[in-house]
This record gives structure tokens, sequence and C-alpha cells, in this order.
């Protein structure tokens, strides 16, 4: 659901952010920042967990949304 939402990854050196696709973060641990050139050490592990939550949760969602109106 998230995979193609663009996340800004700020350099620790530059403060530049580097824009990365959900998808591409869960692939990927490391990236160079786009405007000094340094490597960056992405440490997604709890964001993917919070992404997966949301996902969750709006499944969740959707599928009580989808019981409103039906009889019983």
């Amino acid at each position: 659901m998230f995979e193609t939402k663009e996340i800004g990854i700020p350099c620790p050196k530059c403060d530049h952010k580097t824009s990365k696709s959900v998808a591409w973060i869960k692939a990927n641990d490391k990236l160079t920042c786009e405007g000094c050139g340094a490597t960056i050490n992405v440490e997604a592990e709890q964001f993917i967990a919070g992404i997966d939550e949301a996902e969750k949760a709006i499944a969740k969602m959707r599928k009580s949304f989808g019981k409103i109106g039906k009889r019983r």
C-alpha cells in the first residue's frame, strides 16, 4: 500500500534530504547522499515495523467499513 510513497532521508553530514520509496528503503540498508556523496546507513527496522502496523490498521478499518449498512 505504501510501497510507492517517497520518504526524505536527511544526511547527517550536510542535511540534504534524499528521497527514496518505502519499497527501496525496505530493500536497502545504505544510500549515497545526493548532496555531498556521503554513505548513509539506513536503519529501517522500526520504520518498516511502523509501516506494517499502519497497513494492518488500514486493512482492518476497510473491513469494518465494508460491514456498514449490511443487514444481519
